[in-house]
Formats: structure tokens, sequence, C-alpha cells
């Protein structure tokens, strides 16, 4: 018969218990503990603080090897500190412990294609991108995907020739795109379709460059910067200086009767007029006061046949120290988001058109420009400076969700919505000029042209 001592059996499980309770308290507390030391790091990276963080981060991994986050964030510094082999021994490593996360996977090998990308090694990017691909069916991870080696999304080259096309926008109706081009040895104004056919010249000063046209509420009137040409060439503006003296004046123009009125004479500054959706107002950037500020015109109610200069008072609405540029209304016409260096780095704010309510919209530590926004609110396109390529992003309008929409050779500038949200026209120099490209935002790259990219 065999007799059992329960008092004991009692102890033993209660001794059991403990010694289980403590190993949990033990670890979570490492838990908090890593996840503490992480936000720490990541805070560091996003400030910019790329070796404190790798410093960091180090000591981390050497008391947690197994921690994949950890070694995520590392190769992140490593890469802004240029250490691209020590980058990629560090992601591979964090996918083998990612093994059995197929998102975090998925993200980390996105991540590791970058590196290769960065330090010229497409073989083996495209290797990795393509073992993504094949394991992979999100839409959103193809589409980033897509976007390193190509376009997110169906385009269409609208320009063609050896003249640089530049400062796209649409017409109300969304039927045609007014654009700036130099194919007559000085910018001057043309309308062409969403086939790319010109309809018509809009403007014809020979002794001046016009660009940045856009559509008034009154139908039929372009709004538009003219600076007086200096010499035979163009320059195709992404961010003004308040430090670069500018001459430049703005004019109005029906594109049928060609009548031309001017209404800010040649200044000092005045650049990238950007008309209300909503009323006959502008907003633009000027140095006229020393730097570079953001400056309203009220046309709504006056006659735009006979207007002068003297029939506006331009009203400031920023007071900085540093730049503000390239501003862009959002629909409701009482918001807009622009461009400030006030950070040491080009970044978006939005702000009311009074001056109030300013916010800095996307802290990061690239430098951002030509913001504009959807015709609904939702979503701003805008171009981002990173890994040496200028390329255009979408970020929703509560500032989540950033992803990369080009990613072919060259840089892409000057993204413009079409009134019904379903395309965004754009620049690039793909083709060693300056040409304006449709992206259909509607028609993402397939799975089928993906492989082809990837396999080609």
């Amino acid at each position: 018969m065999v007799k059992y001592n329960l008092s004991s059996l009692y102890i033993r499980s209660y001794g059991l218990i403990v010694q289980c309770l403590m190993l949990l308290v033990i670890f979570l507390i490492g838990c908090q503990g890593n996840s503490a030391v992480l936000k720490k790091n990541r805070d560091l990276l996003n400030t910019g603080m790329f070796q404190e963080a790798a410093d960091g981060l180090e000591t981390l991994i050497q008391t947690d090897s197994e921690d994949a986050e950890a070694r995520v964030l590392l190769a992140k510094a490593y890469n802004e500190l240029g250490r691209y082999t020590d980058a990629v021994v560090q992601l591979r490593k964090a996918s083998q412990l990612y093994a059995a996360d197929p998102e975090a996977l998925a993200a980390t090998r996105l991540e590791l294609a970058r590196t290769y990308l960065k330090f010229g090694d497409r073989d083996s990017a495209f290797r990795v991108l393509r073992l993504i691909q094949h394991g992979n069916s999100d839409h959103s991870v193809l589409r980033e995907i897509a976007g390193l080696i190509g376009d997110s999304y169906e385009s269409k080259q609208l320009t063609h020739g050896d003249s640089d096309n530049y400062s796209p926008t649409f017409s109300s109706d969304g039927t045609e795109i007014a654009f700036a081009s130099f194919r007559l040895d000085n910018g001057e104004i043309y309308l062409m379709d969403l086939d790319g056919r010109i309809r018509r010249r809009v403007t014809f000063t020979t002794d001046f460059n016009d660009s940045s046209p856009t559509f008034l509420t009154t139908p039929n009137y372009i709004f538009y910067s003219s600076e007086p040409k200096s010499s035979r060439e163009v320059k195709v503006v992404i961010q003004s200086s308040g430090s670069t003296p500018i001459y430049a004046g703005f004019n109005l123009t029906h594109i049928h009767s060609k009548v031309t009125r001017a209404v800010l004479p040649v200044s000092f500054g005045a650049r990238v007029p950007r008309a209300s959706p909503v009323e006959n107002q502008v907003i633009y950037e000027s140095n006229a006061d020393g730097n570079l500020e953001l400056y309203l015109l009220n046309l709504d109610g006056l006659d735009l046949a006979q207007i002068t200069a003297a029939d506006v008072e331009p009203k400031r609405i920023t007071y900085n120290e540093t730049d503000d540029g390239s501003p862009a209304f959002f629909p409701n016409g009482k918001r807009i988001v622009f461009v400030s260096s006030r950070n040491d780095v080009n970044q978006l704010y939005t702000m009311d058109i009074d001056g109030q309510n300013e916010k800095h919209f996307n802290p990061n530590r690239y430098d951002c420009y030509n913001p504009t926004v959807s015709p609904d609110g939702k979503t701003i396109a805008y171009v981002s400076a990173r890994d040496g390529d200028m390329e255009i992003y979408l970020i929703d309008a509560d500032g989540k969700n950033e992803r990369r929409i080009t990613g072919e050779i060259g840089v892409s500038i000057h993204p413009a919505f079409s009134p019904d949200g379903r395309h965004l026209a754009y620049v690039s120099d793909r083709s060693n000029t300056f040409h304006i490209y449709l992206m259909s935002l509607d028609k993402p790259i397939t799975r089928e042209e993906l492989v082809k990219r990837l396999w080609d």
C-alpha cells in the first residue's frame, strides 16, 4: 500500500508555484526593460543621434541576443552611419528570429532589400524581394516592393522630346493638365489632355519664364508665376531659398482670349502660387521681407478681366526666422500644408490660412518638398529625399500610413492630384529630361507585372 504525505506535496507544489511566479516576474521585468531601452533608442534614431542609438542597441543585444526588434533598429542605425555590411548582418539575424512571424519577417526583409540597394547590390536586393513576393499576398507589401523597383501604380509618360516639362496641375473638370515647358528656349504655359496631346499654348512671353500654373475657380483663368529670363537655361525648382534673390511676379491669363493681366508685378521673390479650390484666393511664397514667408491674395469678387495690381493687397500669414514655402490648400480652402526649414531639415507643417493652429505634420529626419492634398482631404502627396534619392510618397492626413509610390531611376517631383483623386500627375527625369507622367491611383501594379520586374 502506497502512503502519500499530503502536507509534503502541498509544500512542494507551493514551492514550484512560487518559483514559476518568480521566473514570470523576472521575465516580465526583462521585457519591460527591453521595451524601455528600445523606445529610448528608437527616439535617438528619430532625432538623428545614430551613433548613440547604435551604442545602446549593441549593449542591449549583448544581454539579449534573441531580440529581433533591437537588431532591426541597430541595422537602421548602421545604415545611417554608412555601415551597410554591418546592417546586413543584423537584418539577416533578425529575419531568422522572425521566421514564425510572417508580417515582421516581410518588414525585415524589405529593410534588408533597401540596405542592399543603398550600397548598390541590386542582385541581392532583388533576390530578397523575390522571397517576399513569393510568400506574401498582402497588397500593401506588394505595393511597397513595387515602389522600391519602380512605380507602385500604372504610370504613363505624357510629354516627350529633349525639352524640360514641369509644374503640372489639373483643370477643375480634370480633362486637361496645365504645365510649363521650356521647348521654345523659355518657359511657357501649355494645356494638354490626359493622353499628352497638346490642346493649346497659353502664354507668349519670350523674355520671361512662366511656370507654376494654377486654375482659379472662375472658369478658364490660369494664375501663374513669371520670371525675367536671365539665360537660356530653365531651373526646375523643388524648394526655394529665402537667401537667394528671386525676381518674379504673378500674371493671370484667360486661356481662350489670351488676355493677360499683371496681378503682382515682378518683385523680390514671389513664387509657387496655389489657388484655393473653393474661392478665388491664392497662397504663395515670397522673400520680400528678408526670408521666405507665406502670403495670401484674395481675388474673390474682383473682375478678373480688368484686374490690376492696385486691386489686390498681399496678406502675410507666417512670421518666422526660417523659410516657409511650397504651400497648398486643403479642400475646404481654410487650411494649408507647407514646407518649413525651422528644424534644420525641410518638413511639412499645416496651418489655418489666418496663420493660426500651426502643427508640425510629419516629424522625421528627411527633407520633404512639394506637398499637395487630395480632393477628399484624406491624403497628402509629397516628395521626400531619402537614401540619396528623391521620390514621391503618400501619407494619410492624420500623419499615418506613409508609403512610397515612385521608384524608377532619377528623381520624381511636383505631384498633383486630379479633381476626382484617381490620378496623380508628376515630373521625373528618369529619361534624362524632366517630363510629365500620369499615375493611375486606382490601378496598382499587378503581381504578374511585379514578378516580371523582379526577373527582368
